[in-house]
């Protein structure tokens, strides 16, 4: 019987960013506005806050990879939604009038505070873990010669993403996956025996055996038939 999938209560908290901050990341924290500020470059107004616990302030790029990059907000969603699309760095640069290398900087700096994003919201939402199921895509770089994999874990009921993994089809890859879905669910609510389901690929039952070890979870494959 089909069901709509569970909402999640997601409530996005700001946290500090700056590293040496005893306060950085912490949810328990008072981030507070805190003014307004221009680049030379770029005539939007950017927001400043301030770190209540940690008494500094901080600017929305401020301690990211993308502080200093020189880059519109603007130009940064254009290059997110062409790199979606499946467009080189090449291509990008091209039609946006930039450097290859300002391109590929740009791509890094968004995919890093991308990661940290995902983090904090798989830290802080109110989610109950009751079935886990990861599989693996198969795709290339450049030429089919050159394979990658994208191994990929999400919780069933609410269709959540909990965690992706890039690498060889192969138990280190897996294990990486399957470390990280630890380190969340490690946090969130979840419900003995936990349900995790996987096609038949060795990967994944050697990686559940050597990173579950404080799981109680029911492992079920599912073999598609040829």
């Amino acid at each position: 019987m089909n069901h709509a999938p569970t909402k999640l209560n997601i409530e996005s908290k700001l946290f500090c960013p700056r590293r040496s901050c005893f306060y950085h990341q912490s949810l328990d924290n008072n981030i507070t506005k805190d003014g307004v500020y221009k680049t030379k470059n770029d005539g939007v107004v950017r927001q400043m806050f301030s770190c209540g616990n940690g008494k500094h302030r901080f600017s929305e790029t401020g301690y990211s990879d993308l502080f200093g990059k020189h880059g519109r907000f603007k130009e940064y969603e254009q290059m997110c939604k062409l790199s979606c699309y499946g467009l080189s760095v090449d291509a990008i640069a091209d039609v946006l009038l930039k450097d290859t290398r300002t391109i590929a900087a740009w791509q890094r700096g968004v995919s890093k505070k991308a990661n940290v994003f995902h983090d904090v919201i798989c830290l802080s939402i109110t989610l109950t873990v009751l079935f886990i199921q990861m599989d693996e895509l198969w795709s290339f770089l450049k030429n089919k010669n050159s394979q990658l994999w994208v191994f990929i874990g999400f919780e069933v009921d609410s269709r959540f993403w909990m965690n992706f993994e890039l690498g060889s089809r192969t138990t280190h890859t897996a294990t990486k996956l399957v470390t990280r879905i630890n380190h969340y669910i490690g946090k969130l609510s979840r419900v003995n025996p936990l349900k995790v389901t996987t096609d038949k690929l060795a990967a994944y039952k050697n990686a559940l055996q050597s990173v579950f070890t404080d799981i109680d979870y029911v492992y079920l494959l599912v073999l598609r038939k040829e």
